[in-house]
């Protein structure tokens, strides 16, 4: 059977690091964390931030610019801020 969710996205960019942090819990408590599942595809890492019970509190996308639609790097960046590759 197919459900489907319709829930707010908290994501956040740091253009200096070029790095996306989307939450699927949010807010995340400091040291919430007890986990980080890393893995290199393709080479971008890509890295899951799981609870002491196995929950995926979050995903950190590094070289975001390269790995993100652009419609979600458009939504996600604040009014006059730019990716690490200059672009919008």
């Amino acid at each position: 059977m197919f459900m489907e969710a319709r829930l707010p996205l908290v994501c956040t960019y740091d253009s200096i690091a070029d790095a996306a942090y989307i939450y699927l819990q949010h807010p995340v408590a400091p040291g919430a964390s007890e986990r980080t599942a890393m893995s290199d595809p393709y080479q971008g890492m890509f890295n899951l931030d799981v609870d002491a019970e196995g929950h995926i509190l979050g995903l950190e996308i590094l070289d975001a610019s390269k790995h993100l639609p652009r419609a979600l790097m458009q939504a996600i960046l604040a009014p006059g801020q730019t990716t690490a590759e200059g672009s919008q």
